[in-house]
């Protein structure tokens, strides 16, 4: 499948209303199927009319994240005004849009440091696990705000965060799905904190700094940083507690359960069914590896198990409900990420590098 790169420059409102409008149809249909897909729809009370759920998710949606993000990310805030502007939707559908990172459905991640690799630098791959209906929907931009770093990133054409990213100076995260027992102190999505993180940071050591910091209310996660200096973090937060974790190998592998004494003594139990058994089949596959290259890492992203592995608890992932909807590997030092849309078992990369 091939991949457009967009590119959204100038403003924070220029750059969203230039997502908006040039992804306008595909907005309006994801919108709609949202509102029809059956994991919105789980939620729906048997008797109530679905036009009037749909009205009081949106006030909730606008109630939830509109004061916490203009008082504490007005950037974004225009961000969304542009998106909704530009595509011609109201502001509460796009705001009830930005709460959907709250159902990925799994992710594996993969970071390399130089000792580990056939090149000699530090790589990051990543595979997104989504809810299959949300396939058509996947946005590969470039970012150059008026005020901020460049950035490559991925993300659904709706949304103004990042799931995935790189930055114009060879930071790039990878953010994994985890869940607490906290409760939130304030409603911003963490995709939209990671896109601010890396307008602002240069390398790792400030990206976890900065995520240590940040407000955050969205969805619990484990992010994966790597820098053009060859320097890896994991940064495992929760709404409330945060802990930096450093690699203990040169190989590292996140997939959607917490590492950390600390973190995993607030984690829900039991985690998802698919994190352990996709964390010990990567770890089968790159233990006791040579010099790892990208055929090796395309190779453990496409991996289906063995025969007696089902192919929804693999890193290419294929579910009924949740499957593999994109795959990247990055390469920090030559600011290059290769992507790949649907599952990586079927289709081929395509490298993507800042204009």
């Amino acid at each position: 499948m091939q991949i457009t790169s967009f590119v959204f420059s100038g403003t924070d409102y220029d750059i969203g209303f230039q997502q908006g409008k040039s992804n306008r149809e595909a907005i309006h249909r994801a919108i709609e199927e949202v509102f029809g897909s059956e994991q919105v729809l789980q939620s729906k009370p048997k008797l109530l009319p679905k036009s009037l759920f749909v009205m009081l998710a949106k006030r909730r949606a606008d109630k939830l994240l509109r004061k916490d993000l203009f008082s504490l990310y007005p950037r974004h805030a225009e961000r969304i005004r542009g998106i909704s502007e530009g595509a011609e939707i109201d502001v509460s559908s796009i705001l009830f849009i930005q709460m959907l990172e709250l159902v990925i459905g799994g992710c594996t991640s993969l970071g390399f440091l130089p000792k580990a690799t056939s090149t000699s630098e530090t790589i990051l791959a990543k595979n997104f696990d989504y809810a299959n209906f949300t396939e058509p929907y996947s946005l590969v931009c470039e970012t150059r705000p008026n005020t901020g770093y460049k950035t490559l990133c991925c993300r659904f054409v709706s949304l103004s965060g990042a799931l995935d990213a790189m930055n114009e100076h060879g930071l790039a995260m990878t953010y994994n799905l985890a869940r607490s027992t906290d409760e939130p102190e304030c409603n911003v999505p963490t995709s939209m904190v990671l896109q601010d993180m890396l307008e602002k940071c240069r390398n790792a050591q400030e990206g976890a700094d900065f995520l240590t910091k940040a407000k955050t209310g969205g969805h619990d996660g484990i992010i994966t940083l790597v820098d053009a200096t060859d320097n890896i973090k994991i940064v495992e937060f929760s709404r409330q507690h945060v802990k930096v974790r450093e690699p203990e190998t040169d190989v590292v592998i996140n997939t959607n359960h917490y590492q950390t004494p600390e973190m995993k003594s607030i984690e829900v139990v039991p985690v998802y069914p698919s994190s352990p058994p996709r964390f010990e089949r990567a770890k089968d596959l790159l233990e006791n590896k040579g010099k790892i290259d990208e055929r090796l890492i395309r190779a453990v992203l496409r991996d289906h198990g063995t025969e007696n592995i089902p192919s929804n608890v693999t890193p290419c992932m294929h579910g009924e409900e949740f499957g593999t909807m994109r795959s990247m590997i990055m390469y920090p030092k030559r600011r290059l990420m290769k992507v790949l849309f649907g599952h990586p078992c079927e289709n081929e990369y395509q490298e993507i590098k800042f204009s």
